[in-house]
């Protein structure tokens, strides 16, 4: 009897590690990792005010990073979690801005790519994160990353893996009281269609693009949590939501007047 419950309690075991096993997938960052989706966080319609800020990340939330965000726009900013499912074009008009980026796979990449082209298409933002051009891991497809939004593509689909620091050298509102920043997980980035490059790392890497009307912005980097990224990124989120659609010298803007171009 007690061998056969021994080897009941080994079977058990072995299914155990078999079953957790099967749930750790292969993240952009290169680590294996259990995928567990994460509660929405979703302030009702009838609570909203102008300054609406979506966080939709294929990864898991990080409430402080939203907060310093918030801090700066003194609106919303709520969290869904893009990995489990896909938010809809209704839900995504219900903002000002959405801001993405991609470590766990999208639930859907084109289908989330499609709404958020929509999303723009009827006067949204969109802030494409760091490894939205990461084709040789998890990134995002549909419409929002052809030449006609988003202002950059890869042309490796590969991502740095090295630490680097801003070079100070950003001329637009998205840069508007930034003072520094770095990144280690920093994609391989030309531009595309008529995107605009405003600033670099000290390597020369893209740091941030953005298209001409400053609807589709490319953050390459990022604050989260799960990113370590140092400096001001919560700032930089809040003025690529906001930025003004014409290219606003850093001397010259304020976030009183980037705020202002947030919909009512």
């Amino acid at each position: 009897m007690k061998r056969l419950l021994s080897a009941a309690m080994l079977l058990a075991v072995v299914a155990l590690l078999c079953s957790s096993s099967a749930m750790a997938v292969m993240t952009n960052q290169g680590v294996d990792r259990v995928w567990q989706p994460t509660p929405n966080d979703l302030t009702p319609s009838s609570e909203r005010a102008s300054g609406r800020i979506l966080y939709a990340p294929a990864e898991g939330d990080d409430p402080v990073l939203r907060a310093a965000i918030a801090g700066y726009t003194g609106g919303i900013v709520d969290y869904f979690d893009a990995a489990a499912a896909t938010p809809s074009l209704e839900l995504l008009l219900r903002y000002d801005c959405v801001y993405t980026w991609v470590n766990f796979a999208y639930a859907d990449r084109v289908l989330f790519g499609d709404n958020l082209a929509d999303f723009v298409d009827r006067g949204g933002s969109v802030v494409l994160g760091v490894f939205c051009t990461f084709t040789a891991g998890n990134s995002l497809g549909g419409r929002i990353m052809t030449a006609g939004y988003s202002p950059v593509t890869s042309p490796s689909g590969s991502n740095h893996y090295l630490f680097d620091s801003y070079a100070g050298n950003g001329t637009t509102c998205i840069h508007a009281g930034v003072g520094a920043y770095g990144s280690t997980y920093r994609d391989y980035l030309v531009t595309q269609g008529g995107g605009f490059v405003d600033g670099t790392y000290l390597d020369g890497e893209i740091a941030h693009a953005y298209r001409s009307d400053y609807k589709v912005i490319y953050s390459n980097g990022g604050g989260a949590a799960q990113l370590g990224g140092t400096g001001d990124w919560a700032l930089l989120v809040a003025n690529a939501c906001a930025c003004d659609h014409g290219p606003t010298p850093v001397e010259t803007s304020t976030w009183g007047r980037i705020k202002s171009n947030f919909r009512n």
